[in-house]
């Protein structure tokens, strides 16, 4: 108990130096991404801008990347990248574990996707099936603070402090990426989703800063 105890006060320390030092930060140069990086085209895929829907509620992001991309035989693509100057200040809200329920969707864990690096750190998104009014999507999505990927909530707090220790950056990004399961099935629509971020990886790695 007392070894545990030690542990969860070195950890609340870090924590409180970690907010200290974000706050003391001064980072002068505003870092914002670039959207115009990422191609309309991808390789056999084709995007357009779309606006952000209701259904998912509101967009609480201070920059985004909405598009619809489409590839002949394949059920659509719909990515959404939203930064955040300060990310750890709204993750508790937006997340789609939280926005969909919200929006009247009812989900289910779909396990987790593997696979992709960005920036040389791999990626392990999170997966959940959302279902409304008949339809049944299937949605991925993971955290970045700054240069590195993160699955959870939790570890991109962290990340994000010691990030903003060393560097005095803040800020972060939520990448989502969505497809209708069609009569194909779920292992189809997860086949999808990695054929397309396996080409679109490169130009968010342009566009994010």
């Amino acid at each position: 108990m007392r070894t545990r105890l030690i542990g969860l006060i070195v950890l609340l320390g870090i924590t409180l130096a970690g907010v200290r030092a974000a706050s003391r930060s001064r980072h002068s140069t505003e870092l914002l991404p670039d959207w115009s990086a990422v191609p309309y085209e991808l390789a056999a895929w084709s995007g357009r801008d779309t606006t952000f829907d209701p259904v998912y509620g509101s967009d609480p992001s201070d920059t985004s990347l909405l598009r619809v991309y489409t590839k002949s035989g394949q059920s659509p693509i719909i990515i959404y990248v939203g930064f955040y100057k300060d990310l750890a200040t709204i993750l508790e809200v937006h997340t789609p574990e939280l926005c969909y329920p919200a929006q009247g969707w009812r989900i289910r864990p779909a396990g987790r996707s593997s696979g992709g690096q960005f920036r040389g750190h791999a990626i392990s998104a999170k997966q959940i099936l959302a279902g409304r009014n008949g339809t049944n999507r299937l949605v991925t999505w993971w955290y970045n603070a700054g240069s590195k990927p993160f699955e959870t909530r939790i570890r991109y707090v962290y990340g994000t402090l010691l990030m903003s220790t060393f560097t005095g950056r803040r800020d972060g990004s939520l990448v989502r990426i969505e497809t209708p399961i069609d009569i194909r099935g779920e292992a189809a629509a997860n086949a999808e989703i990695e054929e397309f971020r396996s080409a679109f990886l490169p130009a968010l790695d342009k566009a994010l800063p």
